[in-house]
C-alpha cells in the first residue's frame, strides 16, 4: 500500500515540477529575450523577429526548434526524473536534477538548431573536424548561459516538489517519508551496488514496467558504476580541442598543454561523476527504469564536466592571473562551456554504451557474463585511447605551418632601405609567427585608417561624408612615422551594379596606393562595412520598442546584396544590432541568391587589380562583421566559410596575373569582438592559407558595451592577451586593424599611453582609427563642433583646420622599428620623448624611424654601418646586423 501510495506520489510530484519548470523557463525566456535583443545573453535571438519564419534564414526559426525543445524537452524530462524518485526525494536532489537537466536539454536543443541551419546553408566549403569542433563550443556555451540562470528554474521547480510533499503529507495524515530520510519503499542496499534488494518499482504502474525495472534498472547501475566515468577523460580532450578553436582567448598556457588540461579536467571529473552517482543519483532512482537512469547518467556526466573543468580554471588563473575587471567571470563561462562539451561528449558514447551492456546482461546466459564483465572492464580504456587520438589528430586546429613561396620581387637582405617589398608570413621553431618582407625581416605595420574612399549614408545633405583624400595625407603620415595605411573600400562603391566594376573607383584606390608607397607607406586594403550598408535605415515613422531606436545605414555592401527580408530596422544596444542589419549578414553568410559567392568575385577583382603590387601589403576581408541570426554558428562557422570563399578567389586571381604573388589575408572576428573583447571566432582550421594574420579590434576600455555600463569587463591589457592567445590557437601573426575612441580626457591620456606601452612590450604594430573624421559622418555627433575621433581634426561645419593634441602626436610618431633582422626580443620606446632600446637577432639590414628635429644619439652592440638620414618629421636610421644586437636611441 505505502508503494502504491508512492506511485501515485510520484506521478503527482512529477507533474508539479515539470509544469512548475515549463512555466519558470518560458517566462525566464520571454524575459531575456525581450531585456536582450541582441540575443547574446538570452538563449536566442528570438523575440523580435516572430513567432513564424518567414524564410529559410528566419531567426524565427528558433522559436519553433530550438525553445520547444528546450522547454518541452526540461519539463518531459525532469516529470520522468520526479516521477522515478517518488516523494522520498530531497528539494537539494530536485533542485540539482531539474539544474543539470537543463543544462542538457539546452545543450542538445542548441545542436538540433544549429544543424538546421547548417543545412539551411548547405554543406558546400565546410570541413568535417573544425565545423564540429566550433559546433561543439557554441552548443557548450548555451548549456554555459543556462547554467547560469538555471538555478532561478531549478529553485522554484525545487519549491513547488517541497510544496507538493507537504501536501501529500497533509492529505495522508503526516504518514509516509519526509522527503529527507532514506527511502522507506526499499529494502537493501541503495548506495549503488547491484541494488538486489530493491523491490517494485515507481516508474510505471503495470507488471511488465515493474518487471523491465527489476531486470534491467540494477543492470544499468551496476555497469555506470563499473566503467560509466571512466569516458570522461576522452569527453574532456575532445572539449578542450573544441575550446582552443571557440575560446582560445579564455585559457592562458598550461605546462604540458593539453595533456596537463586533459589530467586534471579528466581526473576532475571522474572523481566527480562517481561521488555524484552514488552519494546522490543512483540511490534516489534505484527503482527506475532504464530510460530515467539513462537520463539520469547523463545528466550526472554533463554536470560532473562542468566540476571537472573548475579546477582547470583554477590552474589557469594561478599560473597566468586571474586579471583585474570583470574578465574572469567571461573566462569561467568559457570553462563551464567546456565542462558541459565534456560531458555531453562522454554521454554521447557511454549512455548508449551502457544501454546496449545493460540489454546484453538481460540477455545473455548466466555463463556468458563473464566475457561480459571483461568488455565492461576494458573497453572503456580502449575506446579512450582511440578518442584521445582522434580529439589530438582531427581536431587539432590548423596551424598552416607552411611558408606560401613569394612569386613576386624579391630583395637581398641590405638592399635599398626605401623600396616597399612584399610581405609574408615568418616563422620559427618556438616563436609565435610573425609579418615579414621577403627578406626575412620581422616588419611592424604600424600607423592609421583612411575613411576618405568610403560610400557613406548621408545624415545631413549639407554637411560631406569625407574629406578629400590627396598626396598631402600620406605626406603628413610621414612625418608621424607611419608604415601602413588601412585602406578602407566600399563594395557598393567597387560594385554598385551586380558583375559591373567601377573602373573609375579602382583608379582611386590604385591612386591612393601609389601616393602612399611614394612617401614609403603599405596599404591594406579593408572591405569595410558598417550596419553592412546604407541601405537598412530605418524609413521615416519607424516605432521601435523600448531601449531601441530607427536604424540608420552606414556603408558597405550595394543596394542589391542587402537582404533583410523584412526585418526591423531598430538598433539595440547600438547601430550594428538590429534586425534587419544581422538578417542581411545571415543571407551573406548563407550565400542566398549567390550574395556570398559574389562577395568573394569582389575580392577577386580587387586582388587581381594588385597582384603583383608590394606596396600593398594585405587583403582585410571584411570589417566587423555582424553576428548574425545565431551567434556562434553564423559569426564562427559560416563566417569562416565566407574567408575561404574570398581567399580562394584572391589566390586565384593573384595566379593569373604575370609577376603575381600572394599577399597577406587578414580575418577579424565579428563586431562582438570590438563590443566585448572577445567572442568565438572562425573555426581554426577554417582556412589553410598560411599567410593568414588574426586581426581583431582592440577597443577594450573604449567603445566596447561595458564602458556605457560603467564597469570594465575585458581591460587593455587582457584586450592584447585575449588576442595573442586566439592568433596562437590560429598559429597567425596578430594586427590589430582598429583601435582608440578613448572617450573623454580625463582618462584618455593614460588608457592611450597603456595601448601603445603594451604593443611595444609585446612588439606587435597596429592601425589606429582614424586619420580624418568629416562632419558629415555618420559616426560623429550631428551636434559636435568638432570632427572628434580622428587624428587630423577640423571645426564643424566650417572645416577648419584645428591641431592635434600634442600628446598624441608626440606618442604617435614615437621612434620604433620598421623592419628588424630575424626576430626582435624586446622593445620599450618612450611615448613623451625620443627613447628607444631594442635588441634582437639575424642577420640584414635593421630600418628604424626616430621623430625629431636633432640628430639622434645613437648607442649600439652588434650593428655596423649606421648611416641617419634626415627627412620630414625625423630621421631613418639603418644599420646591418649579424647576430644579436642592441640599439638606443635618445
Amino acid at each position: 500500500m505505502l508503494l502504491a501510495d508512492d506511485q501515485r506520489g510520484g506521478r503527482r510530484l512529477g507533474r508539479v515540477a515539470s509544469l512548475t519548470t515549463a512555466v519558470v523557463l518560458a517566462v525566464l525566456c520571454a524575459v531575456l529575450g525581450y531585456a536582450d535583443g541582441t540575443g547574446l545573453f538570452a538563449p536566442e535571438n528570438w523575440l523580435d523577429a516572430g513567432f513564424v519564419p518567414r524564410n529559410a534564414t528566419s531567426p524565427a526559426w528558433a522559436t519553433v526548434v530550438f525553445l520547444p525543445l528546450l522547454i518541452g524537452g526540461s519539463a518531459v524530462a525532469v516529470h520522468r526524473l520526479v516521477r522515478a524518485a517518488g516523494p522520498t526525494a530531497s528539494a537539494r536532489w530536485v533542485f540539482g536534477a531539474v539544474w543539470s537537466s537543463l543544462v542538457l536539454m539546452a545543450f542538445l536543443a542548441k545542436l538540433a538548431y544549429s544543424v538546421l541551419l547548417l543545412v539551411v546553408a548547405g554543406p558546400g566549403g565546410l570541413h568535417l573536424f573544425p565545423t564540429a569542433g566550433a559546433l561543439l563550443a557554441e552548443c557548450g556555451m548555451t548549456g554555459a548561459k543556462c547554467a547560469v540562470f538555471g538555478p532561478l528554474v531549478a529553485g522554484l521547480a525545487a519549491s513547488a516538489y517541497r510544496i507538493g510533499v507537504w501536501r501529500l503529507h497533509g492529505r495522508s495524515g503526516g504518514a509516509g517519508t519526509s522527503g529527507e530520510g532514506p527511502e522507506s519503499g526499499e529494502t537493501g542496499t541503495s548506495g549503488g551496488g547491484d541494488e538486489s534488494g530493491a523491490t517494485g518499482t515507481s516508474g510505471g504502474g503495470d507488471e511488465s514496467g515493474a518487471r523491465a525495472a527489476r531486470d534491467s534498472g540494477p543492470g544499468v547501475a551496476g555497469v555506470a558504476r563499473i566503467a560509466g566515468f571512466a569516458w570522461l577523460p576522452a569527453g574532456a580532450a575532445v572539449a578542450l580541442q573544441a575550446g582552443t578553436g571557440g575560446f582560445a582567448w579564455a585559457g592562458g598556457p598550461i605546462p604540458g598543454g593539453l595533456g596537463t588540461a586533459t589530467l586534471v579536467t579528466g581526473v576532475a571529473a571522474v572523481f566527480a561523476g562517481v561521488g555524484l552517482w552514488r552519494r546522490v543519483v543512483s540511490p534516489r532512482l534505484n527503482r527506475a527504469g532504464t530510460g530515467v537512469l539513462l537520463w539520469s547518467l547523463a545528466t550526472t556526466l554533463t554536470a560532473a564536466g562542468v566540476l571537472g573543468f573548475a579546477p582547470l580554471w583554477v590552474l589557469d588563473g594561478c599560473l597566468n592571473g586571474f586579471g583585474g575587471a570583470l574578465f574572469p567571470v567571461a573566462s569561467v563561462l568559457a570553462r563551464v562551456a567546456e565542462g558541459v562539451t565534456a560531458g555531453v561528449c562522454a554521454g554521447v558514447v557511454c549512455v548508449p554504451w551502457v544501454a546496449e551492456l545493460a540489454w546484453r546482461r538481460r540477455t545473455e546466459p548466466s555463463a556468458e557474463r563473464g566475457g561480459l564483465a571483461f568488455a565492461v572492464r576494458w573497453a572503456p580504456p580502449v575506446a579512450i585511447a582511440a578518442v584521445l587520438s582522434l580529439a589530438a589528430g582531427t581536431l587539432a586546429p590548423g596551424t598552416g605551418t607552411a611558408v606560401a613561396s613569394i612569386g613576386g620581387p624579391t630583395q637581398a637582405a641590405g638592399g635599398d632601405r626605401t623600396e616597399l617589398l612584399p610581405l609574408t608570413v615568418l616563422r620559427r621553431e618556438g616563436h609565435d609567427p610573425v609579418i615579414g618582407d621577403s627578406t626575412g625581416r620581422q616588419v611592424l605595420l604600424r600607423g592609421v585608417n583612411v575613411n576618405q574612399l568610403i560610400d557613406y549614408g548621408r545624415p545631413d545633405p549639407a554637411k560631406p561624408t569625407v574629406w578629400p583624400l590627396d598626396d598631402s595625407d600620406y605626406a603628413l603620415m610621414a612625418r608621424y612615422g607611419f608604415d601602413v595605411q588601412r585602406l578602407a573600400l566600399s563594395w557598393s562603391a567597387l560594385e554598385p551594379k551586380r558583375g559591373v566594376f567601377d573602373d573609375a573607383y579602382l583608379t582611386r584606390v590604385r591612386t591612393a596606393v601609389d601616393q602612399a608607397a611614394a612617401h614609403g607607406i603599405h596599404t591594406v586594403l579593408d572591405m569595410h562595412q558598417d550596419t553592412f550598408s546604407k541601405y537598412v535605415g530605418a524609413a521615416p515613422g519607424t516605432r521601435c520598442r523600448a531601449n531601441a531606436s530607427p536604424e540608420f545605414g552606414n556603408d558597405g555592401a550595394p543596394k542589391w546584396a542587402t537582404r533583410t527580408d523584412g526585418a526591423r530596422a531598430c538598433g539595440f544596444l547600438g547601430r550594428d544590432l538590429a534586425p534587419n542589419v544581422q538578417q542581411a549578414f545571415t543571407n551573406l553568410y548563407n550565400d542566398t541568391d549567390g550574395i556570398g559567392t559574389e562577395f568573394a568575385r569582389a575580392w577577386g577583382r580587387l586582388a587581381e587589380s594588385f597582384a603583383d603590387d608590394p606596396a600593398v601589403a594585405g587583403y582585410d576581408l571584411l570589417n566587423e562583421p555582424g553576428p548574425g541570426n545565431a551567434p556562434g554558428v553564423t559569426s564562427s562557422i559560416l563566417l569562416g566559410r565566407l574567408y575561404q570563399q574570398a581567399i580562394t578567389s584572391i589566390r586565384s586571381a593573384e595566379s593569373k596575373v604575370s609577376g603575381g604573388f600572394h599577399h597577406l589575408v587578414f580575418f577579424e572576428p565579428s563586431i562582438l569582438w570590438s563590443g566585448l573583447g572577445f567572442d568565438t571566432t572562425p573555426p581554426a582550421g577554417f582556412a589553410e592559407d598560411p599567410l593568414l594574420v588574426f586581426s581583431p579590434h582592440l577597443y577594450s576600455e573604449s567603445i566596447t558595451m561595458d564602458q556605457g555600463l560603467g564597469v570594465t569587463l575585458t581591460s587593455i591589457e587582457q584586450g592584447y592577451e585575449t588576442a595573442e592567445r586566439t592568433a596562437r590557437a590560429y598559429g597567425t601573426p596578430l594586427w590589430s586593424g582598429e583601435w582608440g575612441w578613448f572617450g573623454e580626457p580625463d582618462g584618455f591620456r593614460a588608457r592611450f599611453g597603456r595601448f601603445l606601452e603594451r604593443q611595444n612590450t609585446d612588439v606587435l604594430g597596429s592601425a589606429i582609427w582614424v586619420w580624418k573624421k568629416a562632419c558629415g559622418d555618420p559616426q560623429n555627433d550631428p551636434a559636435a563642433t568638432t570632427s572628434g575621433g580622428g587624428v587630423v581634426l577640423y571645426t564643424c561645419p566650417e572645416g577648419k583646420p584645428l591641431p592635434s593634441p600634442a600628446f598624441e602626436i608626440t606618442a604617435l610618431s614615437q621612434a620604433y622599428p620598421r623592419s628588424a633582422p630575424g626576430r626582435l626580443t624586446s622593445l620599450r620606446s618612450s611615448l613623451t620623448k625620443r627613447d628607444l632600446r631594442l635588441a634582437g637577432s639575424g642577420t640584414g639590414t635593421l630600418d628604424v624611424w626616430v621623430p625629431g628635429a636633432d640628430r639622434p644619439e645613437v648607442r649600439n652592440s652588434g650593428l655596423t654601418g649606421i648611416r641617419l638620414a634626415a627627412q620630414p618629421g625625423g630621421w631613418r636610421l639603418t644599420a646591418q646586423t649579424s647576430g644579436r644586437y642592441t640599439l638606443r636611441v635618445a
